[in-house]
């Protein structure tokens, strides 16, 4: 089949390269926007309790997170007349913004859209001193909008001038989760923007020196930009009938980028390599299809499958990245397969012939013949090899056992930009918001009397739980088990077993229950914070509890995670396991392959937690926000993405060998020739490929950092540890059983033949032990 295709791109590579060129274009006008379309967020677990109380909010108590916050600043107090008049100015004009299904404010109460006064009309005598910081200086406005996702983004965007707009005396920011989502996208966008200013020019040049030629330089390029484009035309087509996150434009960016120079190297490396034996360029190129494009199919193949089990999982954000993923690797692959032999066939002098560097290099020979020796001497101590590599690399992942998981915020953001600060402020001025946890009491009203006293008996017990600061509900506001008085209590005094008539608390019942919002004392990822979540579910309620807020949302999404996690990796080690048996013909070399993998994986993950979590090597990696966790899916993107690129490396490895092993049938020379041959291949994409991450590791999206960081310590170490020592040294370990397949034969030019004999071994002209040092 592939031979196949070489022959028709190589016989009509002007028609083809013509198609591609139009194809991308199309892509690239239906991709155009694709942006715009994605959205922020992903990380709630659907169904889940903290997903269903989330919804009850939104939907039946109009409560609940607000999409937008204002944090007015007076001069002196917000309760001076000035502050006050320009407070119910602001509220005025934001009721009249389409798309504003509420406000609540501190001079107003919560209002709905028709229930807000004419600026300047004055507002009502509710005085919620939970909407004033302690010295009376800022006061915050509230805003809720329609909808979600796209119509939510463009409510936000006609807001914001509005919102900010001046005011005096009062000074205005804004933060909210629709706020942090739009300038999420926004870094996002700049990130993506600078990743192709650094890397196209980079990659070009360190493609120049690796081809030698121009031509053969710009060739990796154009497969990226045509599986790219088509990746965004996808994504274009997704975002009609499925949320898709933001993060998948940099994915498909980076992924796509790396994966088309690596599968342009190895196809035009292999074309040259015919070409010195020989070959004619016809036959060169369909002589390179058929073998480096099977090393082609099988690793896209592999990366796709290992991205694709992120779909395992319910957090759109993680399926996210696997459609972008897996799309990009298999566009890129099938762009490999046609674009270069076609462009071979078209431009041979150009691109396989020619060297501009070719007096600054080592000779071929000399540099082949380093990873050769290499080999030997790693396999003349194969023990010690592999005992002191793999120790190694342990001690490298041993800080992943102080991991501490949680969920990413508005720290992923740079810390100068105005939403962070914005958002450090309201933490810093309102600490009864800190660290909302919101408990539902589905269908469950205090309807009567005996139901009023239970509901603030048991209001009175959460607040004396250890850990909570503040609750309030529709009986009132308590702090340590007892109840603080409202300053618009006096406003209406309740009958006997009546709510207070405070319009501040009107929204804590409806006909779908009751809710009670409870402020804790610690950051909403903490173990503190897990803990109080724990108490607030087994304390006892008048009715079954749900609870919301940032913490319940991160436990049940942990919680799903580490359930669906061992399915997901049993399903990629299982799909991997598979390929790599049909593609060695070995049971042996598909376990190695998945063991050393995992072991570069480790590393990565200790270092993951040794920069991020803990703060160090900033100044080697870039400023970011240390806020003492990682993201709970993090390491299962960068597990997925990083897993697959090491196998592309490992396929391209096992190839050469399994090639020499069927010339030789010795274990020894084979892997020496194999690493030969491979070494400088997979050295030179590993280059190529850490010009792209590290460009990426630039981004000012602490998150993006983090995978492209992570992911580059995993190629680095991939390449100077696992290929060139710890594969040889298993190798020549293993001897006899790399090749051991039960009761299967083994068939046609791709078949390995068994470890020879002694005597068959000096018929060839070496025993399995003669070229060790």
């Amino acid at each position: 089949m592939l031979t196949s295709l070489a022959g028709f791109a190589a016989r009509r590579c002007r028609t083809v390269l013509v198609l591609a060129a139009l194809a991308a274009v199309a892509c690239g006008l239906l991709g155009q926007g694709v942006a715009a379309r994605l959205a922020g967020g992903g990380w709630t677990a659907p169904g889940s309790p903290s997903a269903r109380a989330e919804a009850l909010l939104t939907e039946r108590f109009h409560a609940g997170a607000p999409d937008v916050v204002l944090l007015a600043r007076a001069p002196d107090s917000v309760d001076a007349p000035g502050a006050r008049a320009a407070g119910l100015a602001l509220v005025g004009r934001l009721c009249r913004e389409p798309g504003v299904t509420g406000v609540d404010s501190y001079w107003t109460g919560p209002v709905t859209r028709d229930a807000c006064r004419p600026a300047g009309a004055g507002g009502s005598s509710v005085d919620d001193v939970a909407l004033r910081s302690a010295d009376a200086r800022t006061a915050l406005v509230s805003v809720r909008l329609e909808g979600g996702g796209r119509s939510t983004r463009a409510a936000v965007e006609r807001l914001l001038p509005a919102a900010t707009a001046p005011r005096p005396p009062l000074r205005v920011q804004v933060t909210g989760h629709a706020v942090l989502d739009r300038a999420l996208e926004h870094y996002s966008e700049r990130d993506l923007l600078r990743t192709e200013l650094l890397a196209v020019p980079a990659t070009l040049l360190l493609l120049l020196f690796v081809f030698g030629s121009a031509a053969a330089a710009c060739l990796p390029l154009a497969v990226g930009a045509v599986a790219v484009a088509g990746t965004l035309a996808v994504l274009r087509v997704l975002t009609a009938v499925t949320e898709v996150s933001t993060f998948a434009l940099n994915i498909t960016a980076a992924v796509g980028l790396a994966l088309a120079i690596d599968y342009s190297l190895y196809l035009v490396a292999r074309y040259r390599e015919e070409i010195a034996a020989g070959r004619p360029p016809e036959e060169a190129v369909r002589s390179a299809v058929r073998t480096a494009g099977r090393i082609v199919v099988v690793s896209a193949a592999a990366v796709a499958l290992c991205l694709l089990g992120l779909l395992l999982f319910p957090l759109y954000v993680l399926r996210s990245m696997a459609y972008a993923g897996a799309s990009v690797v298999l566009l890129a692959a099938a762009a490999a397969l046609l674009l270069v032999p076609a462009a071979l066939s078209c431009f041979p002098r150009a691109i396989g012939r020619g060297d501009l560097f070719a007096r600054w290099r080592r000779p071929p020979g000399r540099a082949r013949d380093g990873w050769r020796r290499l080999a030997l001497r790693v396999m003349h101590r194969p023990l010690l090899v592999t005992a002191v590599t793999t120790g190694a690399l342990l001690v490298l992942a041993l800080p992943f056992r102080q991991v501490a998981f949680g969920f990413s915020d508005d720290r992923v953001l740079p810390r100068d930009a105005p939403e962070v600060r914005a958002t450090q402020e309201l933490r810093d001025g309102f600490p009864q918001l800190r660290n909302p946890v919101e408990v539902v009491l589905p269908g469950w009203r205090p309807d009567g009397r005996g139901r009023v006293t239970e509901l603030d008996a048991y209001a009175r017990r959460l607040s004396a739980l250890p850990g909570v600061l503040a609750v309030r509900t529709a009986t009132g506001s308590y702090v340590r088990g007892q109840d603080v008085p409202l300053a618009c209590a006096a406003e209406a005094s309740p009958a006997p077993g009546a709510l207070p008539g405070c319009p501040a608390l009107r929204n804590f019942t409806s006909p779908a229950g009751t809710w009670l919002a409870v402020s804790g004392t610690a950051d909403p990822y903490a173990p503190e914070s897990a803990a109080l979540a724990d108490r607030l579910r087994a304390a006892r309620a008048p009715a079954p509890v749900l609870a919301g807020g940032p913490t319940a949302q991160f436990q049940d999404a942990r919680d799903v995670i580490a359930q669906r996690l061992p399915w997901t990796l049993g399903a990629m080690a299982a799909a991997t396991f598979l390929l790599l048996l049909a593609f060695t013909r070995s049971v042996f070399l598909p376990l190695k392959g998945l063991a050393v993998n995992l072991l570069s994986l480790t590393a990565s993950f200790g270092a993951m937690v040794f920069i991020f979590q803990q703060g160090h090597l900033k100044w080697l990696v870039g400023d970011f926000t240390t806020t003492g966790t990682i993201s709970v899916v993090v390491p299962v993107v960068t597990f997925c993405l990083a897993f697959g690129l090491s196998l592309d490396y490992e396929i391209l490895l096992l190839a050469r060998i399994g090639e020499a092993h069927a010339r030789t049938g010795d274990t020894v020379r084979a892997t020496a020739a194999g690493l030969q041959a491979a070494g400088p291949l997979f050295t030179a994409s590993a280059a190529l490929v850490l010009v792209v991450l590290l460009a990426l590791a630039t981004a000012e999206v602490a998150l993006v950092k983090l995978l492209a960081v992570t992911t580059a310590l995993s190629v680095v170490l991939d390449t100077v540890a696992i290929r060139p020592l710890l594969v040889p040294a298993v190798m020549r370990l293993a001897g006899r059983a790399n090749w051991w397949l039960p009761a299967l034969p083994r068939r046609g030019a791709r078949a390995v033949r068994p470890e020879p004999s002694s005597s068959a071994a000096r018929a060839i002209g070496a025993s399995p032990e003669s070229e060790l040092p």
